[in-house]
């Protein structure tokens, strides 16, 4: 009797473009595309933002756990009521124990209302989860936020 063994590999989504071919150079502006914002976020500009503290525990509905959030000027500047405008971007480290596990990025790139309007990268250089406007699953989860799908108290 031949048994064949079929072995497969489900990934939860598209792991989308390396690049969009966006600028690298702003500190201010994180680029979209797993490679460039991976590379951008090992530089480390976004922790001259403003930062939170120490880690904390997720706030609810957040699946994300032990997790420290930097606001870029833009988002910070924006009071509401409405959306935020276009280049507004935050940057969630989340750890596992004492060390970052992953980074959550979301960045304003269009004008309006809808998660469309949002970029949004979640994961390392070896394994992104999410990297797309309009991502489903962090739309899902966002679209209960207070404003324009921002959970984040602004940190000043």
């Amino acid at each position: 009797m031949l048994r064949i063994l079929a072995v497969f590999t489900f990934a939860c989504s598209d792991p989308g473009p390396a690049t969009f071919g966006d600028p690298v150079e702003n500190p201010q502006l994180p680029p979209r595309g797993s490679l460039d914002i991976t590379t951008w976020i090992a530089g480390g500009d976004y922790l001259e933002w403003a930062c939170e503290s120490a880690p904390h525990a997720g706030r609810a509905p957040s699946p994300h756990g032990l997790n420290r959030i930097c606001s870029n000027d833009a988002l910070i500047a924006s009071t509401g009521p409405g959306p935020f405008p276009v280049g507004a971007a935050a940057v969630k480290e989340i750890y596992d124990g004492e060390r970052i596990s992953l980074h959550a990025v979301y960045r304003k790139v269009a004008d309006g209302e809808g998660g469309a309007t949002w970029y949004w990268f979640e994961g390392t250089a070896d394994d992104v989860i999410a990297n797309s406007e309009g991502d489903g699953t962090c739309v899902g989860c966002h679209s209960s936020a207070p404003r324009d799908f921002v959970f984040t108290p602004l940190v000043e």
